[in-house]
């Protein structure tokens, strides 16, 4: 019989003993169900897909643009009065 830690609170146990006498969980350790994997691999993606996302759209370079010519100058409003041109 020999004495093995356990791997859950690291005590010492019988390799022959089903549960931890300080845990109480098996001197193995208690397994996770895969759902917890997928789930936290699934959260991990969800996060680094946008940050990546991010990172690249910054080091994609902008298409630069021509500079627009300057608008015609518009000649001003004539200041005679509005209404009709000849009287007769």
């Amino acid at each position: 019989m020999a004495l093995v830690p356990c791997k859950v609170c690291g005590s010492l146990n019988s390799d022959q003993a089903e549960i931890c006498l300080s845990c109480g969980y098996p001197p193995e350790g208690r397994k996770r169900p895969a759902i917890f994997q997928w789930a936290a691999l699934l959260v991990v993606a969800l996060l680094a897909v946008p940050l990546v996302m991010s990172v690249l759209s910054r080091l994609q370079p902008e298409p630069r643009q021509l500079p627009q010519e300057a608008p015609a100058a518009q000649a001003p409003p004539s200041l005679a009065p509005a209404g009709p041109a000849s009287r007769g």
